[in-house]
């Protein structure tokens, strides 16, 4: 049977359900094979189909099948304390894990708040060495950038208060 044959079919099947002449899938598929075969004549893909459904129901007559019967209580309550072994062998697993995630997570916001610069607050110490610094902060801003007349470091008496606002006539 050919892929393109196939295709057909399903297409043909697809169709058929669309235009509501099959209730369902399987029964649209059976009405194109049969479109199929009265043109061609052939059943190649009819006996391909009838030998994989005796296949599988061979298959299925073979398995055995587990019953009730053949599970006696003894084995189920190993199986029940093998599971609950299993289980509760994970969650302590689980738990180990966890506690070693939250040391770690711990150890992790310790060494954020140790590398974390602290804010900086003036010394309380004596006034003499706070105003002491603030001259020597100046003195080594005005020596890194010479005074321009943009960045606002010039005096009252450098420029008159007229250049800034006029006050002319407001025509």
């Amino acid at each position: 049977m050919d892929v393109e044959r196939i295709q057909k079919i399903n297409t043909l099947a697809l169709d058929l359900m669309k235009r509501g002449l099959a209730a369902d899938r399987e029964d649209a598929v059976v009405q194109a094979e049969k479109v199929y075969r009265s043109r061609d004549g052939s059943e190649d893909y009819s006996n391909i189909r009838e030998t994989m459904q005796n296949v599988q129901a061979e298959g299925q007559k073979n398995q055995p099948t587990a019953t009730a019967a053949d599970l006696t209580p003894t084995k189920v309550s190993e199986i029940l304390e093998q599971n609950t072994k299993f289980l509760v062998a994970k969650i302590k697993e689980f738990q180990d894990k966890v506690t070693a995630l939250e040391g770690e997570v711990a150890s992790l916001k310790s060494r954020v708040s140790y590398n974390r610069p602290a804010p900086e607050a003036p010394p309380r110490g004596s006034e003499e060495s706070v105003a002491a610094r603030a001259p020597a902060q100046s003195a080594s801003n005005a020596q890194s950038a010479p005074n321009h007349p943009r960045s606002g470091n010039y005096n009252d008496k450098d420029v008159s208060i007229e250049k800034f606002f006029y006050m002319g006539n407001k025509k």
